[in-house]
């Protein structure tokens, strides 16, 4: 790997560092997406402490990086962060309450379903990110960023906002 080389991340395509680091237990991103990830995290603490954007960030990332669900990790993951999206993008649950409504989804079963995105992973990722100049283009672009993980989703909307109204609207 020559310095300053860049790959495709496999699951949502982000041209990433190309480089060998530290990956997530479940979450299948190359070693520069999800270093970049961390580092839009760092930064976003650094100058914004803790954003009720950053609920969101969460649930766009994991979301854009489901894994071919053969570990219940990665199912679990995809599926809390899917309601994560609907929570906080359509209903506008706060950030605190959708985080509880995550961890009730998950504390209520024992399995998750294999879901597949209908397309790609949509035209926004991680790098959309970084540079942001203030809060509110941090928040604007986090949402932007949402919406496009969301809608690449879309033949499961049914099931996730479903499961969200099964637990009182979140």
């Amino acid at each position: 790997m020559a310095p300053g080389t860049r790959a495709p991340c496999p699951q949502c395509g982000a041209l990433v560092p190309d480089t060998d680091g530290p990956v997530h237990c479940y979450v299948p991103a190359a070693p520069g997406c999800w270093r970049t990830f961390g580092e839009v995290q760092a930064d976003e603490l650094g100058r914004f402490g803790y954003p009720s954007a950053h609920r969101l960030l969460v649930d766009a990332y994991m979301a854009q990086h489901p894994g071919d669900g053969s570990d219940r990790r990665e199912r679990q993951s995809v599926y809390a962060h899917l309601c994560g999206l609907y929570a906080r993008l359509k209903l506008d649950v706060p950030a605190a309450r959708a985080t509880e409504t995550l961890r009730r989804i998950v504390s209520g079963r024992d399995d998750f379903p294999v879901l597949r995105r209908d397309g790609g992973p949509g035209q926004l990722t991680v790098l959309h990110m970084v540079g942001a100049c203030d809060i509110d283009d941090y928040d604007r672009r986090v949402r932007e960023w949402g919406e496009v993980v969301w809608r690449s989703w879309s033949s499961h909307h049914r099931d996730i906002k479903a499961a969200v109204r099964d637990l009182g609207g979140a």
